[in-house]
């Protein structure tokens, strides 16, 4: 009795000195925007992104996070704001004029 006890534990601590590897996934998904300077996308990939949504897109202004547009749908004017880090819409405003 004593003996299978003492193999038992021999085999518990064998497997677990062993011990268990983490899990690793190296994924990369790329969804066609190219991480450029600072891992931002162009102001042009922007305006690409605005035009899915809208017509005759304009740039308003491509510098820092947030790239702005203006463009149409339906006859109405949109302000557009795109974040450039992860080329998502993040804003769309009626433009008054």
């Amino acid at each position: 009795m004593i003996r299978k006890t003492f193999i038992a534990a021999a085999a518990l601590l064998a497997i677990s000195a062993m011990g268990t590897s983490p899990a690793k996934a190296d994924i990369d998904i790329n969804l066609g925007f190219s991480g450029g300077y600072r891992g931002k996308i162009s102001c042009h990939q922007g305006a690409r992104i605005v035009d899915f949504r809208f017509n005759n897109v304009v740039t308003r202004n491509c510098r820092g996070l947030h790239y702005q547009y203006s463009g149409s749908r339906n006859g109405k004017w949109y302000n557009v704001t795109v974040n450039s880090r992860t080329a998502r819409i993040v804003a769309i405003r009626r433009w008054w004029s």
